[in-house]
């Protein structure tokens, strides 16, 4: 068993990864290249894949049991399919010290937050995190350091969330040049059903009827364009990897897919009536609307702001602040509170990239009845 040591309050000292595969393995590689942790403690139900990984340098130690890698970690993140994240949370739970943040890599969030929540020991904190982010590969030999870099990466607090071990999580989440974004959790898989479900289910479906035909009538390999190469380019990942994805978030995937069907109709009567005007139509607002698409934020800020929102001691606030300037659209470099000395009340410095954005965030809090003000980053 490893040596104990308190978590740090200052920032993650040791990271616990349960699950070492893609994700798990590439979030080890990236927290030891950029030297955000001094040590990388790995755990896996697979052996065979817990070694690669240390032979890959993606952990520095490996451990032998769930119990010994959470022994001591100041930041334990669960990697594996979202289905199985609680059970594993349970099996944690007994092992953690006071003051240790616990993560996910899940890229569900509704039913596993509410579900993790009644289980969390009294000391120790969990906030369900999805970093946007991945490869149609699949384990720790497809794993880069790099993967996560430029990336948005949500984080989906709610009112027993403390302020300090959020600040502490998206310190660290900073040091790997990723881009926070707070959602609450049914709002993420709302936006997760539309931007990655979806499109996954429409990229397979679309590559497994292109595959019949070709079973059928022959000639589709050496005559697919870039077009269809790109579209169905993810159709090459993980069944089960996806089965479990969406099996998690089936209601909202659902109601996407009827609302798509009857789009697709549309289309579809659009040319069965030769109505090209109506056709075209829908064309260009396709097309006015991918140029619209913000690109990824930038890596290095222009001029790292910080708005300072003065806000009243009660459970959820800090939810309900990094949530509205997440549904803006802005993200988070950094985050600190600091408590009035006559207590009630206090003051969530949130660090934001750009004047512009800061802007956005400012209105956006604004609506809600805060009175936040701008103020060059320190």
């Amino acid at each position: 068993m490893a040596a104990q040591r308190m978590p740090s309050p200052a920032g993650p000292e040791t990271l616990a990864i349960v699950g070492t595969g893609l994700m798990g393995g590439s979030l080890g590689l990236a927290s030891l290249a950029e030297k955000v942790v001094e040590r990388v403690v790995g755990w896996d139900a697979d052996p065979g894949m817990l070694r690669r990984a240390l032979e890959r340098g993606a952990v520095t130690e490996a451990a032998g049991s769930i119990a010994e890698a959470v022994e001591g970690a100041s930041l334990v993140v669960l990697s594996m399919p979202v289905g199985a994240i609680p059970a594993a949370f349970r099996e944690v739970a007994p092992h953690l010290e006071r003051g240790t943040v616990v993560t996910d890599l899940g890229s569900a969030k509704g039913r596993l937050v509410q579900e993790i929540g009644p289980l969390v020991p009294e000391g120790v904190h969990f906030i369900g995190g999805h970093p946007i982010a991945g490869s149609e590969k699949e384990g720790v030999e497809a794993a880069d350091a790099d993967l996560f870099r430029g990336a948005f990466w949500i984080l989906t607090p709610t009112a027993d969330t403390d302020p300090a071990a959020y600040g502490r999580l998206v310190k660290f989440l900073g040091g790997l040049a990723v881009h926070v974004l707070s959602l609450d959790p049914s709002r993420h898989d709302e936006l997760l059903a539309l931007t990655s479900h979806l499109p996954q289910l429409v990229s397979s479906t679309l590559m497994g009827f292109a595959a019949d035909i070709t079973a059928a009538e022959g000639g589709l390999p050496l005559a697919a364009g870039g077009g269809f190469r790109d579209m169905t380019r993810i159709a090459a990942s993980s069944p089960d990897l996806w089965l479990d994805i969406v099996r998690e978030n089936r209601s909202a995937v659902l109601a996407l897919l009827h609302r798509f069907q009857d789009a697709l109709g549309s289309t579809t009567g659009f040319i069965d009536r030769q109505d090209w005007d109506g056709l075209r139509a829908t064309l260009a607002a396709a097309r006015e609307g991918r140029a619209r698409l913000p690109e990824k934020p930038g890596l290095e800020p222009a001029s790292l702001m910080e708005v300072l929102v003065p806000v009243p001691d009660r459970p959820g606030v800090l939810a309900e602040v990094t949530t509205t300037v997440g549904e803006a659209g802005v993200n988070i470099e950094g985050l600190t509170i600091q408590h009035s000395p006559e207590g009630g009340r206090g003051t969530i410095h949130l660090e934001i990239n750009g004047e512009a954005a800061a802007g956005v965030a400012v209105a956006a809090l604004e609506k809600k009845g805060y009175a936040p003000h701008v103020a060059p980053a320190v």
